[in-house]
């Protein structure tokens, strides 16, 4: 019996995307992993109150999974805790997520409101800390990420969606200790399922202020790490190139290497296509610099002095071009075109 985690790619578009989500469980054998009338916890990526492609999970996907699970699972919770700026509760309905999701029988928990429970933790960061009931009680935890880049650790992918279940919305302290904190988190939650919206992801300075890019795939396995490392590989990196997943994987939380994982559907090859990595302008090298101080982070994130360090960020950066290249450069790619996606980057929190 082969006992390797298994991981499959399949292709993903808007027209048939619920016949794709379903392929790709069945493909993974999710009857067998989700228990009969058990209750899931399915973490999105919502990361902004308005919906950009590439930027939050998909709300039509989302509901899609919903559906299925559904078909197996008693309650379907989706989850996400509060953002810097502005609550859960404020993206799950002004970003699309609650019609849809609620249409197909699923119900939401902002985490940063949700009763607390003091449990223990595998101790990389914390040996014991409080976590949000929902997830402590759920039957399967499953994380719903999309494709992103990450401009301090390379990738934003399965594992570092769980930093959403920090219900602190200050998590940003935590920034310089990330890969403890979301191997924390992944090892207690332990992702019975991995699911990736990568109809079109986010290269360059993401996981916010990055570039669309259209891939056009869905991935599904059963092991987290297993997961990252084959969407790191279609998106064109080394897995081991982003300290998250390799902190995680160092800690045996699951493997990088494709011998040690089992594939199926289309081969990685046959549906790379290659991410631009994360900027090394001076703005980026400062930020970086600033996010390894925790208190630090926190004021220059959670105070006044955000809109101040936002404004000259974007002057600096407009006086080498920066600013007008990115500009171009999502307009080149015509998949923002139908969004105020200035205006929608223009509010979130990251300097860049």
């Amino acid at each position: 019996m082969d006992d390797r985690p298994l991981v499959y790619i399949g292709r993903l578009s808007p027209e048939s995307s619920e016949s794709a989500f379903r392929e790709a469980l069945e493909a993974i054998g999710w009857r067998s992993i989700i228990d009969s009338g058990s209750t899931v916890a399915v973490k999105y990526n919502g990361c902004h109150f308005l919906y950009l492609p590439g930027l939050n999970t998909t709300p039509k996907f989302l509901a899609e999974v919903v559906r299925i699970l559904k078909e197996r699972a008693g309650d379907v919770v989706v989850v996400e805790a509060d953002l810097q700026r502005f609550s859960a509760d404020y993206v799950y309905e002004n970003a699309g997520y609650k019609k849809m999701v609620e249409k197909e029988g699923g119900r939401f928990v902002n985490l940063s409101k949700d009763r607390m429970v003091d449990v223990e933790m595998p101790g990389a960061f914390w040996k014991r800390r409080k976590m949000p009931s929902t997830l402590v009680e759920a039957d399967h935890f499953i994380t719903f990420p999309v494709l992103k880049t990450h401009k301090l650790w390379n990738l934003s992918l399965g594992i570092k969606n769980q930093f959403g279940c920090v219900p602190e919305a200050d998590r940003v302290k935590y920034q310089k200790y990330l890969p403890e904190v979301v191997y924390d988190f992944n090892a207690y939650l332990k992702p019975s399922i991995t699911l990736f919206d990568g109809h079109i992801g986010l290269e360059g300075d993401g996981p916010i202020a990055g570039i669309p890019k259209k891939v056009g795939v869905v991935i599904a396995g059963t092991n987290v790490v297993a997961s990252d490392a084959v969407a790191a590989r279609v998106m064109g990196f080394d897995p081991l190139s982003s300290g998250l997943i390799r902190y995680s994987h160092q800690k045996g939380l699951g493997p990088v290497e494709l011998e040690n994982i089992e594939t199926k559907g289309l081969k990685v090859e046959d549906v790379m296509v290659k991410f631009r990595g994360p900027s090394t302008d001076l703005v980026s090298r400062a930020e970086r610099w600033v996010r390894r101080h925790p208190r630090l982070a926190n004021f220059v994130y959670r105070s006044w002095f955000f809109s101040v360090a936002k404004r000259f960020a974007w002057g600096v950066r407009g006086l080498y071009g920066y600013k007008s290249q990115y500009h171009r450069d999502v307009e080149a790619t015509g998949l923002w075109k139908d969004y105020d996606w200035e205006h929608i980057l223009k509010t979130y929190t990251p300097i860049a």
